[in-house]
């Protein structure tokens, strides 16, 4: 006689004592971060954690003004992302002024002599700040200035290239400014939450520096959504089958 099939018991297991888990501080978002006629849609489904903090992720943000541009492939463009991250962020001046040294020290050791601070700050990758240096946002009247004050630059003679084709459609570029003002408030780092985990430190040049993670923003799971793509196959799946196949994907994933 052939079993077509069996139960396979798990062998019993002590009771897993579960812990309350404290309700999260802050929550990144790509859209409903805040609202003119009272709470935001966020806020609304999440009413029992009442030290919540919704901010709205800083890379949507500035993806809207680049909304504004007449091209990517405009010569400014680059440029013009780049200021506008400036406009919201600044570095920790302690981490850049070690990262500094640790950059002068690796030249001495190099036979290089002296270099001038241009020259070390040149020699200082986006990807080493981003490991040793920590940003915080720069707060609301500060970048409210500073964006007002780069849109009034690029949408003028400034932001032509030199067949005279601007960066900016002014019209465009000024109505997202008038609607993205009120978000200025939603992108400033929360208070009193951390979003920078040391996890560990390295040498350069002989000088100890720490490395960071951040946990600013929601832009590490946006390659998430590739993988949904895969864990739902079609496009009409019930409710049912449609959160089998996720946890079914999510499984997988693990």
């Amino acid at each position: 006689m052939c079993c077509r099939g069996r139960l396979l018991m798990q062998p019993e297991r002590p009771p897993l004592l579960l812990l309350p888990l404290a309700p999260p501080a802050v929550m990144y978002v790509d859209r409903h971060c805040c609202s003119p006629h009272g709470q935001s849609q966020v806020r609304a489904m999440f009413l029992e954690w009442d030290e919540l903090q919704v901010r709205l992720d800083i890379w949507h943000f500035m993806q809207r003004f680049a909304a504004g541009v007449n091209s990517e492939a405009h010569p400014l463009y680059g440029l013009f992302m780049a200021r506008l991250s400036s406009c919201i962020f600044e570095w920790d001046q302690e981490d850049v002024a070690a990262l500094r040294r640790a950059k002068q020290e690796e030249l001495l050791a190099a036979g290089m002599g002296a270099v001038a601070e241009a020259a070390i700050n040149k020699r200082i990758s986006r990807r080493e700040l981003a490991l040793h240096c920590k940003r915080r946002t720069r707060g609301v009247e500060v970048t409210t200035r500073e964006i007002k004050a780069l849109i009034d630059e690029l949408d003028s003679d400034a932001g032509r290239d030199m067949l005279g084709v601007p960066l900016l459609d002014h019209e465009h570029i000024q109505q997202i400014w008038k609607d993205q003002q009120r978000h200025i408030a939603c992108i400033q780092d929360p208070q009193g939450v951390s979003l920078y985990m040391r996890t560990g430190s390295l040498k350069k040049g002989g000088v100890e520096l720490s490395t960071y993670r951040c946990a600013r923003g929601c832009t590490s799971l946006e390659s998430f959504h590739l993988h949904l793509n895969r864990f739902i196959p079609g496009t009409s799946a019930s409710d049912v089958h449609f959160q089998a196949y996720l946890l079914d994907g999510l499984m997988r994933r693990l």
